[in-house]
């Protein structure tokens, strides 16, 4: 195509490459580790001042209409083609460029950078990881969950439940981080404003697609799907909240989510903590030694296998192949933004290891 040539295309390409390659100098800079924390922390702060004052997720609203003027612009585009108005094809491909131009920096700067920052994992001795060094790691967690799981409160199934209300929630979380702030100083902390806890307006259809919760940068909001279990819920708010902390690679929300729980004053959130760190070591031995896992679920505790058999409820209340589409989806955009796919998350299991050879034992 003739337009292909033109002066102006080419220049709306060029800036489009030129944002993308100012982009990766930038990351590889130490540019992500000394200035743009105190940037994101402004930004997130300004963002969620605003979408705090809405009872329901602006930011839900937001992505329906992002994704309504998307069609829009496929459906014009289609039609452009197709009667071959080649200038009208064009105007709207530069157009286009020029959006993806802006939503590139808009995005960077929201959210995009907290991609590249030092990974937590370079504080810690993650070598040579050995079986019985995870058996007895799980064992220790396995034993502060049986513990643990004595003093929660219960549904009338026997199922665990909580009563934290979201405004308790963010009070708790609010107070777990300056806790981790102090102990754990290599974790670099630092809160851009309280908890911004938000329940999916999509929850039941996100939960068919087999989605937890997502953190929405443009918004600063913490979606959560409400229609989870609460052993699920609790811990899913507490790592959506380290996404909006600036925790961006999965396995370190993971990982910071599982320290504000264990730091927390509250039974709730040190169990489900200790019960997600569990789960997530038996799933890393179970590729080894699936006869020691199922010994592990036969050692549960009543509490504990009520939980897990709800959790299991719920799962196949759900499942089905929509979850296999948002996991592609997902593994896509993880490792567009230089992470390991969905193996970010089971990376979870080294944090919890180089922790623990760190500062010990388990309080």
């Amino acid at each position: 195509m003739l337009f292909l040539k033109s002066f102006q295309f080419k220049l709306v390409v060029g800036l489009f490459l030129g944002s993308l390659l100012l982009g990766k100098f930038l990351s590889f800079s130490g540019f992500p580790d000394f200035l743009y924390p105190k940037i994101y922390a402004q930004i997130s702060k300004v963002l969620s001042s605003i979408s705090q004052n809405f009872p329901f997720s602006i930011g839900d609203i937001f992505y329906l209409i992002l994704g309504l003027v998307i069609l829009y612009f496929l459906v014009q585009f289609i039609k452009s083609i197709h009667v071959k108005n080649w200038r009208m094809v064009q105007k709207r491909i530069i157009h286009l460029i020029i959006l993806l131009t802006g939503f590139y920096w808009i995005f960077q700067l929201v959210w995009g950078f907290n991609y590249d920052k030092k990974p937590i994992v370079e504080n810690y001795d993650v070598d040579n990881i050995e079986i019985d060094e995870l058996k007895n790691l799980a064992e220790i967690y396995f034993m502060r969950s049986v513990f643990l799981r004595e003093f929660v409160l219960e549904d009338e199934n026997g199922v665990f439940q909580s009563n934290l209300t979201i405004k308790e929630m963010r009070t708790t979380l609010d107070q777990s981080q300056e806790l981790v702030r102090k102990h754990y100083p290599e974790i670099q902390m630092i809160p851009t404003s309280s908890p911004n806890l938000k329940a999916s307006l999509f929850s039941t259809g996100f939960s068919y697609l087999g989605v937890a919760g997502y953190y929405i940068p443009f918004t600063a909001e913490s979606q959560f799907i409400s229609n989870m279990p609460d052993t699920k819920l609790l811990f899913t708010q507490m790592h959506e909240t380290a996404h909006q902390w600036g925790f961006a690679a999965e396995n370190e929300a993971n990982f910071v989510g599982y320290l504000l729980g264990r730091e927390s004053k509250n039974i709730a959130l040190n169990y489900v903590s200790n019960y997600k760190a569990m789960r997530s070591i038996l799933n890393r031995i179970l590729l080894v030694d699936p006869v020691y896992v199922q010994v592990m679920l036969i050692r549960y505790s009543d509490g504990m296998k009520r939980d897990r058999n709800y959790e299991k409820l719920i799962n196949e209340k759900y499942s089905g192949k929509g979850d296999e589409v948002f996991s592609m989806m997902n593994e896509a955009f993880l490792k567009l933004n230089n992470q390991e796919g969905l193996a970010s998350y089971g990376r979870f299991v080294e944090l919890l290891v180089g922790f623990n050879r760190k500062y010990g034992q388990l309080k």
